[in-house]
């Protein structure tokens, strides 16, 4: 099993680092592999990033993508598919799913699970049929229609419908603790998951990813669909709406719980990335200290211990300014 963190190519992520050395040294000092990149700038990060460090690529995400011409589609995606030939990756993670912003929005869904299944694999057929890739084609679950891990039928009419030889699936734990609003804590959230495992029975080998990460934001989602939500007709007043929305939801916090190794020792994935969102070079470190030991079981100095707290703390001063109160 290796394990990553994920990175950008945004300057808010590489400005962070003095140099490629700097950077390789700090994820190592976590016992990561590599990173899980995803471009969202130059591919080298301005020489930040050496495709040593590549083991995953994330595609750029599409959420609202259906009634999008075909030909735009595979325009978006073959140039970040063959980028990550090039580098050299492992693997590629592609969102399974379909979302507008009204739907994000107001929850009042257009699509179900089966009609955005069947489109998926329609656009993955198209990328990769024919093509030399050699990575592995990974698809990830959101918590909107499509891969969403509620339905074993689901998955595998995905995993049937994709032609690709070296397809998978990428479990991110914390997009499916959103689709149970019920939640409260971090043992409830690992009890979510094995009980979606039990269900996936025989499928749970095709999990060859994680994305180890929680959010426990189902009060916030609850309190939001109490009332009612407009989007604003202005663009970028509009993105800013979602952006936010989206975020106060999908936290990336560390999944420090004591049953995360049981939870990840079950699925026995190839990779582990440790997604977090952060604000700084010193964020991301505490989060990793947190989130690695509980993936190695190690609770061996209170400096661990003590940082697991601070996290939760955080985030629980987060939940309360996203809710308002």
């Amino acid at each position: 099993m290796k394990t990553m963190m994920n990175f950008t190519t945004s300057p808010e992520d590489t400005e962070r680092y003095a140099s490629a050395e700097d950077l390789r040294a700090f994820y190592r000092s976590f016992g990561c592999d590599g990173l899980e990149l995803m471009p969202t700038g130059e591919a080298d990060g301005g020489g930040i990033i050496t495709p040593d460090m590549v083991v995953g690529v994330h595609l750029p995400c599409l959420s609202d993508w259906m009634d999008r011409e075909e030909e735009h589609l595979l325009a978006h995606y073959r140039p970040a598919l063959d980028a990550a030939q090039r580098l050299g990756a492992e693997y590629v993670v592609f969102h399974a799913a379909q979302i507008s912003d009204e739907e994000c929005f107001t929850y009042r869904i257009r699509h179900s699970d089966r009609e955005v299944a069947d489109a998926v694999c329609s656009l993955v057929n198209r990328l990769l049929d024919g093509q030399p890739y050699t990575f592995y084609f990974l698809m990830e679950n959101l918590w909107w229609p499509g891969l969403n891990f509620l339905d074993p039928q689901i998955t595998r009419r995905l995993l049937d419908g994709v032609h690709y030889s070296r397809k998978g699936l990428m479990l991110d734990t914390g997009h499916f603790l959103h689709t149970n609003h019920a939640l409260r804590n971090q043992g409830e959230a690992v009890a979510y998951l094995h009980d979606m495992l039990d269900r996936h029975g025989d499928l749970i080998p095709w999990i060859r990813g994680l994305h180890l990460q929680q959010s426990l934001t189902g009060a916030y989602v609850e309190e939001w669909l109490r009332r009612e939500h407009v989007l604003s007709p202005d663009p970028e007043e509009r993105f800013r709406q979602v952006y936010e929305h989206v975020f106060a939801i999908d936290r990336h916090l560390p999944f420090t719980d004591p049953g995360v190794r049981g939870l990840v020792e079950r699925i026995d994935p190839r990779y582990v990335t440790y997604e977090y969102i952060t604000r700084d070079r010193e964020e991301h470190a505490r989060y990793l200290r947190a989130g690695t030991a509980a993936l190695r079981g190690s609770r061996k100095t209170d400096k661990c211990a003590g940082e697991a707290a601070c996290v939760q703390a955080e985030a629980s001063q987060r939940r309360k300014q996203a809710s308002g109160r």
